[in-house]
């Protein structure tokens, strides 16, 4: 049994995965949660009866990366290991400054190729909204890096006097007859027809068909409004995690 977590900008996911399997809980990525709030949110996780062989972490927030790894070493007694830190994801990086690619982009690009076969570009609808492209020789190349959806809202809503803050979900109807669905299309058929786009340039870019990954929290949502094939993985980065568990 392996204990995955995946700290993200918005959530921090806690994923037991047994032979490829995910149980997953999530909690708010809370940079003023202190070492003793994360160690009821892990006392809460070991009642399902975890008893973990080891514990790998990938973040991109260190600040919450540190008191998670204090918390896990004080319950477990088991010293986390670090993806980028202690561990390197196997992928060859095309970057100008490898350095800066997040772990999760990386994660995400190493478990597409575990799952898929490349040229392949993974896309990750969290905060933000990542593509990121594995070349035929299972490389990461590159990508783009969009406003998320609920960034988008809430940005919307801070800066218009008039438009209220609305429940980011599939609109009724494609044309809204009111604000709130109005907004809620402009959204949802705003960023299914990007990825549709992005999509199809990158094919025409490369002169050949990817294959898609649609991975993140958004994921399931716009994945039945995309015309592009994909493949729908929402636990592509504890799979990730896993691939990695399994040359500890």
């Amino acid at each position: 049994m392996i204990l995955g977590i995946d700290i993200g900008n918005t959530t921090v996911e806690f994923g037991i995965i047994e032979e490829g399997r995910v149980t997953s809980y999530k909690f708010s990525s809370d940079r003023y949660k202190t070492v003793d709030d994360w160690l009821v949110n892990i006392d809460f996780i070991s009642r399902k009866g975890i008893n973990p062989e080891s514990i790998l972490i990938s973040s991109v927030v260190p600040q919450i990366e540190e008191k998670i790894e204090l918390s896990l070493l004080k319950f477990f007694g088991i010293k986390p290991v670090i993806i980028g830190k202690d561990l390197q994801v196997p992928i060859k990086i095309n970057y100008e400054n490898p350095q800066e690619v997040g772990i999760d982009r990386l994660l995400n690009a190493y478990a597409g190729v575990k799952l898929s076969k490349p040229p392949l570009v993974v896309i990750d609808l969290g905060t933000a909204i990542t593509f990121d492209i594995v070349n035929e020789n299972g490389e990461y190349e590159g990508g783009m890096i969009f406003p998320g959806m609920e960034s988008s809202i809430d940005t919307l809503f801070s800066k218009t006097a008039k438009l209220p803050k609305v429940k980011l979900e599939k609109p009724e109807s494609f044309i809204g007859k009111n604000t709130v669905n109005s907004i809620q299309s402009g959204i949802y058929y705003g960023y299914t027809s990007l990825i549709d786009r992005m999509v199809e340039k990158i094919n025409i870019y490369h002169g050949r068909d990817f294959d898609v990954i649609i991975t993140g929290g958004h994921g399931r949502m716009i994945s039945s409004g995309l015309y592009s094939q994909h493949k729908l993985i929402e636990n592509l980065s504890m799979l990730g995690i896993w691939f990695l568990a399994k040359q500890l």
